[in-house]
């Protein structure tokens, strides 16, 4: 277990620092129709579902997960190694498949798409954030994006970069859906360890 005073190292690298690719910018995603009735096999990692519409790169979460130990659900898992029916989740883009122990009887599989278009077009926001204090940290701002019609706002994201750059967490918010362009205001982030 860290320390407070580790924790708010770890909280200060983040928001940069001591690391060279810090949390600087926010992102809202749109969640697609969940991919129900996902299998899984442990001895080989993949998971299966036929016409899953999955591809390399596509950030996920999963959600009423039965088996899969090793995996977490709601956690952002990227699509790796798809073939076919089959796909594996690994922690990083491009990574190496997560190992879980147990087969999966049945897991719903979340694509998180980021928001895009409208006039003024989205784009992803500058974040700042204060000091870490008792192993948290709030956001100093609230970065306010436009937003197209149509779209819906289920996460926010962490990045650092305002395009491309690590993502660095993923937080669920309040659906929020626009019947025409609006705008979104992100009235508070904390990144906590203590959770």
């Amino acid at each position: 277990m860290y320390s407070t005073l580790g924790k708010n190292l770890m909280l200060n690298a983040l928001k940069g620092t001591n690391p060279t690719d810090p949390i600087t910018h926010a992102a809202l995603f749109d969640e697609d129709a969940a991919i129900e009735s996902v299998t899984g096999v442990a001895s080989t990692d993949l998971l299966t579902k036929a016409g899953h519409g999955l591809s390399n790169g596509d950030l996920v979460v999963l959600r009423s997960l039965t088996g899969g130990t090793g995996l977490l659900e709601e956690f952002p898992y990227f699509v790796v190694g798809v073939s076919g029916d089959d796909f594996q989740l690994s922690k990083i883009p491009a990574g190496s498949a997560v190992d879980f122990t147990t087969d999966i009887t049945d897991v719903s599989v979340v694509k998180l798409v980021e928001i895009s278009g409208g006039s003024p077009a989205y784009e992803r926001e500058a974040i700042n954030f204060n000091d870490a204090d008792d192993g948290s940290m709030d956001s100093s701002d609230q970065p306010v994006f436009d937003v197209p019609a149509g779209a819906v706002v289920n996460y926010v994201g962490f990045f650092s970069a305002i395009t491309a750059g690590i993502l660095h967490g993923i937080a669920a918010v309040v659906e929020e859906t626009f019947g025409a362009q609006g705008t979104y205001t992100l009235t508070d982030a904390d990144l906590d360890l203590n959770a």
